[in-house]
């Protein structure tokens, strides 16, 4: 593999450089109650995109809670258990 390219995952996509672990650790750590798709992805250093993507993810499988403060901003927060 040349320096130019990334590893890719069973299916061809690009293998992640972040875990979800990542991801929800620096929001556990945040001094914020709550973030944003565009906070996390400069703390990790990711594109928005996918970073909303994989919050939308942990949201579905219960691991943060989500809420709508307009149309265009969403917050994210980790769920209590």
């Amino acid at each position: 593999m040349t320096e130019n390219e990334s590893e890719r995952d069973e299916q061809g996509r690009f293998a992640e450089q972040t875990s979800d672990d990542d991801i929800l650790r620096v929001i556990r750590e945040s001094e914020f109650p709550a973030v944003t798709a565009r906070w996390v992805a400069d703390t990790v250093e990711m594109e928005r995109r996918p970073v909303h993507q994989r919050l939308e993810e942990l949201h579905e499988q219960g691991k943060l809670e989500r809420g709508k403060l307009s149309p265009r901003v969403v917050i994210w927060w980790i769920a209590e258990r």
